[in-house]
């Protein structure tokens, strides 16, 4: 059995929309999908040939058991999922109307992965993993996530792997300031920060480039990623700054998914000792893969499609 390589623990919530252009209220057949960032991770990762493990609970319920039978095709380990049978998965809905407008409704209180708790996290999960990665989504959850995700940065680092962090924020499920304040622990105890422009400003500090960059690093982070959307991204490692522009795209369908894209890609190039410039490239390179097809992981390459060029 191959090792995993990455670990990490969140929520996928089933997912529910109508057919792009119509609303909820007037749409007569209603699809389902799958959505989470850090599964989004998964997949991606799995995808480029390193094995990913995620941890979660999930309710034993038909959204459930479809989110794992997809995860398990995909390659996932799923060793961390734990069956709930007294709380559901997490649901939510989301409309892209006409005039392309994104509107989401999340029923995911009280659901299963928000019980996530330091107990379900076994110390042998972490044994042989190389990196942690962490969103900003799953502390918010509630306290026992919170609690959680911090058991995991202690056991991963006493793993001796590296805490790969996203703040991810989500408006959502807390304000900026409750959020700046909460997640500042995890800043400190991260590695690695890969951030979107518009995360970093809510969550760490408001600036340029260079200055957001240079506040992860101040909080202890060794490298610091800034994802930059239609700009690139920047990165600063040892008082060096990198920076690269964004990979092509032909058309922007759906941008949810890109930046957990850009973390596997970018985490998929470190795991190989990768030059820093060649990991941001690999990471705009799945990241604009992931904006031009519809759905949140489904645009993510295989490494054999990547066409990489040097």
């Amino acid at each position: 059995m191959t090792p995993v390589q990455v670990l990490t623990l969140g929520e996928c919530m089933a997912l529910i929309y109508p057919p792009a252009g119509q609303g909820l209220e007037e749409a007569q057949v209603l699809q389902q999908d799958m959505a989470g960032a850090e599964a989004n991770l998964c997949i991606a990762l799995s995808r480029l040939g390193n094995k990913a493990g995620f941890i979660t609970r999930a309710g034993m319920d038909p959204f459930g058991r479809r989110i794992y039978a997809r995860l398990a095709a995909e390659g996932v380990d799923l060793s961390g999922w734990v069956d709930d049978p007294t709380a559901p998965t997490g649901l939510f809905f989301r409309e892209h109307l006409a005039d392309g407008q994104r509107r989401v409704y999340y029923y995911r209180a009280g659901s299963a992965a928000s019980r996530l708790s330091p107990e379900d996290l076994p110390a042998q999960l972490f044994e042989g993993i190389k990196v942690l990665h962490l969103t900003g989504i799953t502390p918010a959850l509630s306290p026992a996530c919170a609690a959680a995700c911090r058991k995991a940065v202690e056991l991963a680092h006493q793993a001796g792997a590296k805490v790969s962090f996203d703040p991810n924020f989500r408006s959502k499920l807390w304000d900026a300031d409750t959020a700046k304040k909460e997640l500042r622990w995890f800043y400190e105890h991260a590695d690695l920060v890969l951030m979107g422009h518009e995360d970093a400003r809510a969550t760490l500090a408001d600036g340029s480039a260079e200055e957001v960059l240079r506040a992860a690093i101040a909080l202890g982070a060794q490298t610091a990623v800034l994802k930059l959307a239609d700009e690139g991204a920047m990165a600063l490692q040892e008082e060096r700054f990198y920076r690269v522009p964004a990979a092509p795209v032909r058309e922007v369908v759906d941008p949810v998914g890109a930046g957990d894209g850009f973390d596997a890609g970018f985490l998929a190039g470190w795991l190989r000792d990768w030059d820093m410039m060649f990991c941001l490239r690999l990471g705009a390179l799945v990241g604009a893969r992931a904006v031009q097809v519809a759905g949140d992981y489904h645009g993510y390459p295989r490494w054999d499609d990547l066409q990489w060029q040097d």
